[in-house]
């Protein structure tokens, strides 16, 4: 099993590439975007099936959670990305208005 996501829905919302952690064919990658002096940072484990969310002000940590058994990640709109834990459960990350992690 693995994480389903797009990459250009990831590309999009993050407005750039991932970097490599580790080989390419391990499938770990990390994402991250700034805004102002916030910055979130999403490390996804493909095959091991869990993210790593952090969010940092001036490079101190406010947020930092990894969530297991992560089944898809997908574009909820330009803003949002919500990550899929099960048919109730979710994790929505934010950009808009402000920086943000929902976990529902």
């Amino acid at each position: 099993m693995f994480i389903k996501f797009d990459e250009l829905e990831l590309f999009e919302f993050f407005e750039g590439e991932p970097t490599i952690i580790g080989e390419y064919e391990e499938g770990n990658w990390m994402y991250t975007y700034g805004q102002n002096d916030f910055e979130i940072v999403l490390l996804v484990s493909t095959y091991e099936m869990y993210v790593e969310i952090s969010i940092t002000y001036n490079d101190n940590i406010v947020y930092r959670q990894k969530h297991n058994n992560i089944l898809e990640i997908r574009k909820s709109n330009s803003d949002n990305l919500r990550l899929l834990l099960d048919k109730e459960n979710s994790i929505i990350i934010k950009r808009e208005p402000q920086i943000g992690v929902i976990v529902e």
